[in-house]
């Protein structure tokens, strides 16, 4: 019946192995990696042979039939760049053929997935960002490492129930400037975004075959919030009420006490980004979802300078028209960015917000680029690797960062899809961005 079924070649520059066995019916796979996703995923489509000899078609080639949970590996040019499962498997048989199609993603979906602790502890005091992210995929049989400092310990850690153990990492991760990422292989890496150099260049025209561009505003916004409660750390030891002691007689101008002051601080937080591009009022909203790292020094801190020109900041009342629409008398007012960090400044949700607002915004500006094969000069084209890019047609000319990469291969041969955004889309210290200068500019 299905005598078409592919064979190995020499020259095939992908490998893809399912429970222990090389499939050799394999018609289009696509496996890559994507920061914005953590795990990375893969697509395989196939001539089900092994479904073709049950029915008595034809003689079974390659692995044995296809089934949900099977692991399967992927190589591309001689090394492994994905270990998973089969997670979704769909089949399709006719008296002339059996087809099928199975996909999935790295071993540390199941972090995606599934709650960190169900039985507990949900609490950790004093530990490090290794310790506890290390002790949440440890039950999956991950590992974990870091190339970067990961800063201080947590004064606490606070599980949410119910809530995914990525989740867990990754909101604390942004509360000591780490991106997490997956290597694909069974590994979770704390790093930072863009530390390595690509092996190669993208021009166009030069060696990009073809550029997509999804541009889309529906992400940018002008304001971006993120609000949490933390316990306060500046409480006294000693219990406020005591039998021997005398009432309090300080008390600020407002009608607070100075201590009512101090534990206000300590648990009302939030940041907040503005984006000055975004021309028209577009607030957005996200909450920190955690009690962990409240420390002392970034409970000291205080919140804010609260922003006259937004509205729901804790002055302001009603929109500043000005801020957001050209007035009679002329253009809208221009609105100033959020000042980026300093290393002295200890981390709090501003860093969140900021960070949120890059990320967002990024996931908006996505181009991709296609180019033939799947390295340059010897090296594989690998995500969160900075890379140069002169493109005449969108007027780019500078460094950028790989955020995704998938690796294709049908019959019309292998190529890899490169998807670029700005330097500092995934940065969460804040830096100046370093992306390239638009030719249009430049040349005005």
């Amino acid at each position: 019946m299905s005598g078409t079924a592919m064979t190995v070649r020499a020259e095939r520059s992908m490998r893809v192995v399912v429970d222990g066995a090389e499939l050799t019916s394999w018609t289009t796979a696509e496996v890559g990696r994507d920061l914005a996703d953590i795990a990375g995923g893969y697509r395989i489509q196939f001539e089900d042979a092994a479904r073709d000899a049950a029915a008595g078609f034809a003689d079974q080639g390659g692995a044995g039939t296809v089934r949900e949970h099977m692991p399967v590996e992927i190589y591309v040019l001689g090394e492994l760049v994905l270990r998973g499962h089969v997670e979704d498997l769909q089949t399709r048989v006719t008296p002339q053929e059996a087809t099928g199609t199975f996909s999935g993603r790295d071993l540390v979906g199941d972090l995606v997935d599934c709650v960190a602790n169900p039985l507990g502890p949900v609490e950790y005091r004093n530990v490090s960002l290794m310790s506890v992210a290390g002790s949440l995929v440890q039950p999956f049989g991950l590992s974990i490492d870091s190339d970067v400092d990961t800063g201080a310990p947590f004064t606490l850690v606070a599980l949410d129930e119910g809530e995914p153990a990525m989740g867990s990492i990754e909101k604390l991760s942004r509360q000591r400037g780490v991106l997490v990422v997956s290597d694909g292989v069974g590994g979770v890496r704390l790093t930072k975004a863009g530390q390595q150099q690509a092996a190669g260049t993208l021009t166009f025209p030069g060696n990009v075959v073809s550029v997509e561009s999804d541009v889309s505003v529906r992400d940018h916004y002008s304001d971006v919030f993120v609000k949490g409660q933390f316990r306060s750390v500046l409480r006294p030891a000693k219990a406020p009420l005591s039998v021997s002691s005398a009432p309090v007689d300080t008390v600020a101008g407002n009608g607070l006490t100075t201590f009512s002051d101090q534990e206000s601080a300590a648990t009302l937080r939030y940041g907040h980004a503005v984006d000055p591009h975004v021309g028209r009022w577009r607030p957005r909203v996200w909450l920190s979802k955690t009690q962990s790292g409240g420390s002392s020094a970034t409970q000291n801190v205080g919140n804010p300078a609260a922003d006259p020109d937004a509205s729901g900041s804790l002055r302001a009342q009603s929109v500043n028209a000005s801020a957001y629409h050209a007035t009679r008398r002329g253009r809208r007012k221009s609105r100033k960015a959020s000042k980026p960090r300093t290393d002295a400044d200890p981390w709090t949700l501003q860093d969140q917000a900021e960070w949120r607002m890059r990320s967002t915004r990024a996931h908006g500006r996505a181009r991709v680029y296609t180019v033939q094969g799947f390295s340059m000069a010897g090296e594989i084209w690998r995500p969160n690797t900075r890379v140069s890019v002169k493109d005449l047609y969108n007027g780019l000319d500078g460094e950028y960062l790989i955020g995704a990469v998938t690796y294709v291969s049908d019959s019309q041969g292998d190529r890899t899809r490169i998807s670029i955004v700005s330097l500092d889309a995934y940065d969460i210290e804040g830096e100046p961005s370093r992306s390239g200068k638009s030719f249009r500019r430049s040349s005005r």
